[in-house]
């Protein structure tokens, strides 16, 4: 690997400067003005003064020259003479920055204020060298949200967990420490890079990030994935990505040099994620694969049946009450998810059957969006959504698991005969004996929403706290805002759930992100008392949910267990929505 030299201008090393953005280009000068713009209007008149701008140019074709010159008032251009390719523009430009900080930021990207302060600032905590966040595609869909990785034919090699999953995936917007972050947007402390030598150039364009990212590591360095900060990334727009010129046999073959480099240099060291995901989201990475099933089935359940997603327990709830008694159900998930829950052997046979199921033609399709940004075809469709879809669309009929829903829908112009309000399902679960007093879901994965509950439970006795993930941090967090609280790892899976819900009294259902609300329904079905914030939703309706908690602690009811019970599971018996999917197969609603 090439080393580099880092010559520092004498006149002002590092003095003012906050941080240094770098940002490297190669024709495609549209996207790079509306990149340099969002940069502008995020960080202000700050620009130029306390955040220093150095743009490199890696001798484009066009006349993206042109526009960064029109920059150079406020920022340090460097127009190369050859095609260095990403590394070696981003060393270019990093020999240039003054900054104790180094922001390497694709031009592709769309920044928004607070974004990039949020990452220095990371970068400043002890032991972390290098931070990154969430990016997004322009649609509302994952493009990164941290590397997780996995086995494949090559052998361990890097991916994005959760991409193209809906953009507030609960466990993508934690903050976590992981291996590696993007490229795309990479905060990195100046003199971790210099020791590191920087951007191995002997990558094309593809695995120099990680590489960079593993040896931080490896030299005993941090780095923190930030969940919480999010913004566009256009991702290969700055390559011309979905053009002609996308997949030319020179990319091709620059990726399976990267993919044999990256193999050479790490192949022998890494392992998979088993142990980030299990800890992390009580999940496993996995290359999911489907047991081949008999028998053509009448209904296509679309959705994320084998996803983390909170809405992945519905799709997984209405397999399981199929199973049980209705028609044969084939599920796909859209799109792919590469972090699955851990979930009760006799469920997951359930999933695997059934995305393994072929669908007769013309079947009906029911889907199940994981959140508003999931992009589905719902045009012609059942929609079973806990939210209205951002992209629109015009379902067949909606099945919406609450009023609030249904209005929400209403006020969207569907019109209200083509909405149903059809409770939740839930697999029977046992009626628990409480005496453990309160258990507080805990929105891990959404800081604010963490310490506003957190705050709610001051003062409060008897509290264990179930963490939807296992954020950084987390366990000082509880420690310091209630001592005596008992932190559980992860759940996620259903039936474990009902198990530790069964032995609270009052169960605080602070997750507004579960869209079904089905953990409240869950502990109502097996007794306890359940508090939400939400008014109209699932909870409230088939559940009679509180929403105080200090009133449900003064007016709690231990005797009461049988009859609260009873209340949730005649509204979410799983027979129930059997019956309403035979319906729809017998009257032949057609997909679109």
């Amino acid at each position: 690997m090439r080393r580099l030299s880092f010559p520092r201008s004498p006149s002002s090393p590092h003095m003012s400067i906050k941080a240094s953005v770098i940002v490297v280009t190669y024709g495609q000068r549209g996207v790079t003005k509306r990149g340099l713009d969002a940069l502008a209007a995020a960080l202000g008149e700050q620009l130029g003064r306390t955040w220093e701008l150095v743009l490199v140019d890696n001798a484009s074709p066009d006349d993206t020259p042109a526009l960064l010159r029109q920059w150079s008032d406020r920022a340090e251009v460097l127009l190369l003479q050859h095609n260095l390719n990403f590394a070696g523009g981003c060393n270019a430009g990093a020999a240039r920055a003054r900054g104790k900080v180094l922001v390497f930021l694709n031009n592709d990207t769309e920044v928004v204020p607070g974004a990039l302060e949020a990452l220095v600032a990371q970068v400043a905590e002890p032991g972390v060298a290098i931070a990154g966040p969430r990016l997004l595609f322009e649609d509302g869909t994952i493009q990164h949200a941290g590397v997780g990785f996995l086995r494949n034919a090559l052998g361990v090699m890097p991916q994005h967990v959760f991409h193209h999953q809906d953009g507030m995936l609960p466990a993508a917007r934690g903050t976590y420490e992981l291996d590696c972050v993007t490229g795309a947007c990479l905060v990195i402390r100046h003199d971790v890079f210099e020791q590191l030598g920087g951007f191995d150039e002997g990558y094309r364009n593809g695995l120099e990030d990680v590489d960079l990212c593993l040896r931080a590591r490896m030299a005993g360095n941090r780095v923190v994935y930030r969940g919480d900060i999010a913004f566009v990334h256009a991702e290969g727009a700055s390559r011309g990505a979905g053009s002609d010129l996308w997949a030319t046999p020179e990319r091709l073959a620059a990726m399976r040099s990267n993919d044999l480099r990256f193999i050479r240099a790490w192949g022998a060291m890494l392992d998979e994620d088993v142990e980030l995901a299990g800890a992390t989201w009580d999940a496993e990475l996995h290359e999911l694969r489907a047991t081949p099933a008999t028998g053509p089935a009448s209904v296509v359940l679309e959705g994320q049946p084998g996803g983390l997603a909170p809405a992945g327990d519905e799709a997984r709830a209405i397999l399981a009450a199929c199973a049980a008694g209705g028609p044969l159900v084939a599920a796909r998930d859209e799109p792919f998810p590469r972090v699955a829950p851990r979930l009760d052997p006799s469920l997951r046979a359930v999933v695997l059957d059934a995305l393994g199921r072929e669908p007769v033609p013309g079947a009906p399709r029911i889907v199940i969006p994981a959140g508003a940004h999931s992009v589905h075809a719902v045009d012609g469709t059942v929609l079973r959504a806990g939210v209205v879809p951002a992209a629109g669309g015009e379902p067949m009929e909606v099945w919406a698991p609450a009023p609030d829903v249904a209005a929400a829908f209403a006020a969207a112009g569907l019109h209200e005969r083509r909405v149903h309000i059809v409770a939740p399902t839930l697999q029977p679960v046992a009626v628990g004996e409480g005496g453990e007093g309160v258990l507080a879901i805990l929105p891990a994965h959404d800081s604010r929403a963490c310490e506003a509950t957190l705050r709610t439970l001051r003062g409060v006795q008897d509290v264990r706290l179930l963490p939807t993930v296992a954020a950084r941090g987390l366990a000082q967090a509880v420690r310091d805002a209630l001592p005596g609280a008992e932190l559980l790892d992860p759940c996620a899976d259903e039936r474990r759930f009902a198990a530790i819900a069964g032995r609270a009294d009052i169960v605080l259902a602070a997750d507004t992100d579960d869209l079904f609300e089905r953990r409240a329904l869950i502990a109502a079905a097996t007794g306890a008392t359940v508090v939400t914030a939400r008014r109209g939703g699932p909870a409230a309706t088939f559940a009679g949910a509180h929403h105080d908690l200090a009133a449900a602690l003064a007016h709690a009811d231990t005797t009461a267990r049988a009859e609260r019970r009873a209340v949730v599971l005649a509204a979410t018996d799983q027979t129930l929505i059997a019956a309403r999917v035979t319906g729809l197969v017998q009257r032949g609603v057609l997909a679109a």
